[in-house]
């Protein structure tokens, strides 16, 4: 059921509410949280038919801030939507043109779920400080998609100068099927040490780029991030090397991936893209921070710049480095010595992250030999 509502405000709204569970029995008990999604005009068809998918593992209230254009009288026109059209939820279409496109929060606030939490989705361009916003403000989640950004070759530095405990990303999202396939392959024997990692994927994705930060991170490794594809097709290619051999996660299209490991047989898996509804069912069942997208974002990210920086032959010259010191003055020649530098966790890391591969190229060089 549609109930189309032009030129109205958020009493007027509230009120049609009540009458629709008064008179056709709609509740809206059970409903576990309010999914504000911010959007363009013309474009909240897509969120909302993820939100309603969504809806049937999380039953809550959508509404939708749908900003027009700023010109004109200030005016907005409301559709509520409830029963098969709004999945197991209800869903609020708020149209706001004029001066009211800067003031969806005050609209909003009337219309919330008493005692329940608050998640905000900007599908689109997001605020450069999402819990600044005024939505944002409201929400304990918020959901952004540098995806659908115009920008994307700086979005990972836009969400990071403006990161705040409870932010989120849906490019990370979409990484969580490669992450567990790559786990569970470094899970199975021989479980050796890998010593680099290349990342292959589109030059405009930014999923990619996170999944090369994790990688980072957790291997303690040079990673390196190579740009090829077309525009769009996202993470290509993932190759784990080790001294026992590689492990190699290629996917040629959509659906399906090939898992490579030295001295086995290929094994066909499946690896879809990852549906804008799966995403959001997703983001939905955490309610509190999202921890590790905070440290790949805030040191990950960091860690594959500065190893993209490095010369190719930092990572031997750091071995070298690590394996031998120049000899004191005495001429007597101390004993090798590994580096012991890791990678500090979220609560400890300094301001500039520190990289284990990267060291002064004056240590490199070898010591000179007395006669």
């Amino acid at each position: 059921m549609i109930i189309d509502l032009p030129s109205t405000t958020s009493s007027k709204i509230n009120k049609a509410m009540v009458d629709l569970r008064e008179k056709g029995g709609t509740v809206t008990l059970g409903r576990v949280l309010t999914l504000v999604i911010v959007t363009e005009e013309g474009s909240a068809e897509d969120p909302i038919e993820a939100a309603n998918g969504a809806s049937f593992e999380h039953p809550c209230r959508v509404i939708v801030v749908a900003r027009g254009s700023k010109r004109g009288a200030p005016r907005m026109d409301a559709q509520i939507r409830v029963g098969g059209d709004a999945g197991a939820s209800e869903v609020v279409v708020l149209r706001l043109y004029g001066a009211l496109v800067d003031h969806g929060a005050s609209i909003v606030v009337p219309l919330l779920l008493a005692d329940a939490p608050v998640v905000a989705w900007w599908s689109g361009a997001a605020p450069a400080v999402p819990a600044d916003d005024p939505i944002g403000a409201l929400a304990t989640r918020r959901i952004t998609d540098s995806a659908g950004t115009r920008r994307t070759a700086g979005a990972l530095a836009d969400r990071l100068s403006g990161y705040r405990p409870g932010d989120t990303d849906l490019t990370w999202t979409r990484l969580t099927t490669w992450r567990g396939l790559l786990a569970a392959a470094l899970d199975q024997p021989p479980h050796g040490k890998v010593t680099s990692v290349e990342v292959a994927g589109a030059s405009d994705s930014v999923s990619t780029d996170l999944l090369a930060a994790w990688l980072a991170l957790q291997l303690r490794c040079p990673v390196r991030r190579i740009k090829a594809g077309r525009t769009g097709s996202g993470v290509h290619t993932v190759t784990l090397s080790r001294r026992e051999g590689s492990i190699r996660l290629h996917r040629p299209d959509a659906r399906t991936a090939t898992l490579s490991v030295t001295e086995q047989p290929d094994r066909e898996v499946a690896l879809p893209r990852r549906s804008l509804r799966d995403c959001i069912a997703e983001e939905l069942r955490r309610l509190e921070p999202d921890d590790v997208y905070a440290e790949v974002l805030c040191r990950g990210v960091a860690l594959v710049a500065k190893y993209a920086d490095a010369p190719e032959s930092t990572g031997r010259a750091h071995s070298a480095a690590s394996d031998a010191t120049p000899a004191p003055s005495g001429g007597r020649t101390k004993a090798p010595r590994r580096s012991r530098t890791a990678v500090p966790t979220v609560r400890d890391a300094p301001a500039a992250p520190v990289a284990d591969a990267t060291v002064p190229a004056r240590r490199a060089r070898s010591p000179r030999t007395r006669p």
